[in-house]
């Protein structure tokens, strides 16, 4: 009796253990100076944020309608608020998958919070606000629903599930299918619900109740994002799930199958877990491997889609081994210490393994940085100009604009330029990222447009390559007086030539056979050097650094080799730029904005292989970009 009522009172204690780890998602969030996800979690934040000014973003299928209507208060409290909205997620989950636990036992009911949250591809999304843990959660609403026999609750729920993540079409086919298999007919029709709500929705606001359809966001794009490896998913297991759950889940099924040969009257909890959730995981996963493989429905290869059935992964992983054990172990004793062994050292694992792939709190990197220092320049000269036309949302974000005020910005993703009507006066932000790829305006075009007045080039303080395998840079235009640009070329270094201010050290060695511009190194960790570089950009927009050569290496050893060009000062690195070399032709070019007096440059091969090198025509080439009327 004892034990039967300090096990309530354990129990009785389960929701303030899921506030408490939900806090300390919230308390990490507020921590972190840097954020999870600042391309897309920046737009699913404005979109909740600005849907009270725009009431239109309610319908924006891209932003996901059921997120952003249940998110948009949170979305008022700056972007932490959306970490604070998918906290709720995280709790209304433990809720959820509470009932679906309790006949496995209390340390089942103890341990799921935990180990969801602990989840690398889950705890990141909490983190992150993203669409992903309120479509997690919706999947453990349906099978609780169904584990209870509300089947029309199951079936409205489901209903509305194409409007919070597009997995919906991997996982509702298997619920439709079990409550079919429960010959509960009348229920089936709900499944039309949502549909019909977001039909009458989009015909009042839209006049289209096919507005779901018509505007889907999720087509074309193969030739900006490319594909993958049919694995890709399937290698990226590991380090989204976590090794220890992984573990769980594989001894898990086999519990789970002799289970249900020894015990006819859980059949039916393994039986949905099965059909409602093991499959369905399955699903999903296959679903986005075949889309990133041939390249469909806008497919990025993002492994963050896995966070959708995380829950689902959990429950399949818990409630068989938890069920059994406690079925075995008689003695309450024995139950509490495997209880007290398993909450003791599962954690400990699952938070190694969780910072191993995200540590905590988030740091903000040179790349989200760079954006965050484009979006603040905007925000500092945005008065100066009419409205500010940008590509990467989190411009809007620094610059503390509304991104769907058409008198203030125009968001240039997934439009041409020439359709935006960019007036005189305007600000164009270009970035080496969204410009050239969801934006579909590369640099050439707005370079060589005699429109466009180029007013100052931004490049990161440490070199990066994005998406089409550009070098991040971000260039700021205004539409005005036709102003053309002069450009003056020379060579620094190169077959007999070296500038006189330029100081160059280099371990080279005779080459065999060799042209009159070719250099042979000795396999030294720094071959060549070329400090003094003037690049000076006085008066200029830009310079631009262009090293080219034809690299050969030589000997034993694993042949890597960096080419590094450095800015510093007094006070330390204000720039770094580093491309890996091949064997073979190479062309590599750095742009760099006008630096103040007093900046040392320097230029200079890191031979990381060990190896000898040589390289043919090696040849540096200063390029000055001036605006000239």
């Amino acid at each position: 009796m004892i034990a039967q009522e300090r096990d309530r009172d354990a129990i009785s204690m389960l929701p303030m253990w899921w506030m408490a780890l939900a806090m300390v998602a919230v308390i990490v969030r507020l921590l972190s100076t840097g954020l999870l996800e600042g391309g897309d979690g920046i737009q699913h934040y404005q979109i909740a944020h600005f849907s009270w000014q725009h009431p239109a973003l309610f319908l924006d299928h891209w932003g996901k309608p059921l997120f952003t209507l249940l998110s948009s208060p949170f979305a008022q409290l700056g972007h932490w608020g959306m970490t604070l909205f998918n906290a709720l997620c995280f709790v209304a989950t433990c809720w959820a998958a509470d009932g679906l636990l309790r006949r496995a036992g209390s340390l089942a009911r103890w341990l799921f919070p935990p180990m969801l949250l602990l989840v690398p591809v889950y705890g990141s999304m909490v983190l992150a606000g993203m669409t992903e843990p309120l479509f997690a959660l919706l999947t453990v609403l349906v099978l609780r629903a169904l584990h209870e026999d509300r089947f029309v609750l199951a079936m409205v729920i489901v209903s509305f599930m194409p409007y919070a993540r597009p997995e919906h079409i991997a996982f509702s086919p298997f619920v439709i299918l079990y409550v079919g298999w429960c010959k509960q007919w009348k229920a089936l029709p709900f499944v039309l619900t949502g549909h019909v709500v977001y039909a009458l929705a989009g015909l009042v606001a839209l006049g289209d109740p096919l507005w779901a359809i018509n505007s889907d966001p999720y087509t074309g794009a193969q030739s900006i994002y490319g594909s993958g490896e049919l694995s890709h998913f399937v290698d990226h297991l590991p380090e989204s799930f976590g090794t220890p759950l992984l573990w769980s889940v594989g001894i898990s099924t086999v519990i789970a199958v002799v289970w249900w040969f020894r015990r006819s009257e859980d059949r039916k909890m393994l039986r949905l877990l099965g059909v409602c959730a093991l499959i369905p995981s399955l699903g999903i996963l296959l679903v986005h491997s075949v889309l990133w493989w041939k390249g469909w429905k806008s497919s990025l290869g993002l492994v963050r889609i896995m966070a959708t059935f995380a829950p689902l992964v959990v429950l399949c992983a818990v409630w068989p081994v938890v069920r059994a054990g406690a079925t075995v172990l008689r003695s309450v004793f024995a139950q509490w210490a495997l209880g007290l062994l398993v909450l003791g050292i599962y954690p400990a694992c699952a938070v190694k393994s969780f910072l191993v792939e995200q540590p905590l709190p988030v740091v903000a990197g040179s790349y989200e940085r760079f954006i965050s220092d484009v979006g603040r320049r905007v925000g500092e000269i945005k008065d100066e100009y009419g409205r500010v036309l940008y590509f990467h949302p989190q411009v809007a974000y620094a610059a503390d604009l509304d991104p769907y005020d058409p008198s203030e910005t125009i968001q240039g993703i997934g439009a041409a330029l020439d359709s935006t009507g960019l007036k005189e006066g305007d600000l164009l932000v270009w970035d080496a990222h969204f410009g050239p790829n969801e934006g579909g305006v590369p640099l050439d075009r707005l370079m060589n447009d005699p429109g466009l007045q180029l007013l100052e080039v931004m490049v990161p303080e440490e070199r990066m390559i994005v998406l089409g395998g550009q070098p991040f840079e971000a260039f700021l235009f205004t539409r005005g007086t036709e102003v053309g640009l002069t450009r003056t070329r020379r060579t620094v270094f190169g077959p007999n030539i070296l500038l006189p201010t330029v100081r160059l050290r280099a371990d080279t060695v005779p080459c065999p056979q060799g042209a009159p511009g070719d250099r042979c190194f000795t396999a030294t960790e720094f071959p060549l050097e070329l400090a003094d570089l003037p690049l000076d950009t006085v008066g200029s927009l830009f310079t631009e650094v262009i090293v080219t050569g034809d690299l050969v290496v030589e000997g034993e050893g694993n042949g890597e080799i960096n080419l590094v060009l450095t800015q510093e000062t007094d006070e330390g690195k204000i720039g770094y730029w580093s491309e890996k070399l091949r064997g073979g032709v190479f062309e590599m070019h750095s742009k760099v904005p006008p630096r103040a007096a007093g900046v040392r440059n320097k230029l200079y091969i890191w031979n990381l292989g060990g190896r000898a090198i040589r390289i043919n025509g090696f040849r540096v080439e200063l390029v000055r970009t001036f605006r000239t009327p």
